[in-house]
């Protein structure tokens, strides 16, 4: 019996080795196969982890997206409410002009004995037509206008007819369109003949 085993030794030997490598190569192979799915998972965890931030940063990148929208959305009302604000503004200041302008007219064309037939306004100027029995009633209320209103009044002509009287073309610049200062308008030549 003993010869037998020392016979078979070789053999057991050689089934140990084969089992000793089925057992290492499994061992091998389950251990692989843990750390693999290890880091698998690992990399699960850290994709998703990651896919988070991005959608936390996509949302931080909307919202300020979303609120530079709304700055200017609001900088560009502010500004259109500021023009039109300075708009309304010029409107009041050329309609108390206007009035302060007619007022002084009526008062001076009841002292002066004026009768004011036409006025007529363009773009940057306004023109007052009239008659008056007197030259001399004309030229002095033309400059006490002119220093009233601080609207130089330029007299732009002046026909005499007989039975009319002495009919007369006041000019000015309107100013008060666009807001800027007053600008005189060079004088006439003196009354025709």
């Amino acid at each position: 019996m003993r010869a037998l085993n020392v016979l078979h030794y070789p053999s057991l030997a050689r089934q140990q080795k084969i089992f000793h490598r089925w057992w290492s190569s499994l061992a091998g192979l389950l251990l692989g196969g843990a750390i693999a799915w290890g880091w698998l998972q690992w990399q699960a965890l850290q994709t998703v982890r990651l896919q988070q931030e991005q959608s936390l940063l996509q949302a931080s990148v909307a919202t300020r997206t979303q609120l530079a929208k709304e700055a200017v959305r609001r900088q560009t009302q502010s500004r259109l409410q500021t023009e039109q604000m300075a708009h309304l503004k010029q409107v009041a200041q050329h309609q108390q002009a206007w009035a302060a302008l007619h007022e002084s007219l009526q008062t001076e064309a009841r002292q002066s004995g004026l009768r004011l037939e036409r006025l007529q306004a363009e773009a940057e100027k306004i023109e007052f037509q009239g008659t008056s029995a007197h030259i001399d009633a004309i030229t002095h209320a033309q400059q006490r206008l002119s220093d009233q209103l601080d609207h130089p009044l330029a007299l732009a002509s002046i026909t005499t007819a007989p039975h009319e009287g002495v009919s007369f073309v006041w000019q000015a610049v309107w100013p008060a369109v666009h807001g800027a200062s007053l600008v005189p308008l060079p004088r006439a030549p003196g009354p025709k003949p």
